[in-house]
């Protein structure tokens, strides 16, 4: 009997941490931090990488500012079929001294068990002479 009821805890409790990791949800986490700062007219390169889910590219957006800076962001991939909306490139040459900011936002997709997630970050570069 004492052997039947080890067992059956046993499989209660593997029936239990199955069922619980699957219900933990992650928030996404844009990495790095910061970006590296740049050099007027050097070329520039930087990856930027979601953590914590699927990248939903339905809902993705991001600003440069100012506009004609020079910097470009894309996902790692793009104009091929396996375009990655949790990896990203900056790269481009600086046109403009001073700050450049990206800011950029979207959703992870969701699962059975957890919906998507919002994540957001904002990158000041720094652009030297």
């Amino acid at each position: 009997m004492k052997k039947l009821q080890h067992h059956l805890m046993l499989i209660i409790g593997f029936f239990l941490a199955t069922v619980l990791t699957g219900c933990l949800c992650y928030k996404p986490e844009v990495r790095p931090k910061t970006l590296p700062n740049a050099t007027l007219g050097n070329p520039y390169f930087a990856k930027i990488k979601v953590f914590g889910g699927v990248a939903n590219s339905d809902h993705f957006a991001y600003v440069i500012q100012p506009e004609k800076s020079g910097l470009e962001l894309s996902p790692r991939g793009l104009g091929t079929e396996y375009v990655s909306y949790n990896n990203f490139e900056v790269k481009g040459t600086p046109k403009v001294a001073g700050t450049i900011t990206i800011e950029l936002s979207g959703t992870t997709y969701g699962t059975n068990t957890c919906p998507g997630k919002h994540y957001d970050r904002v990158y000041t570069i720094k652009v030297e002479e």
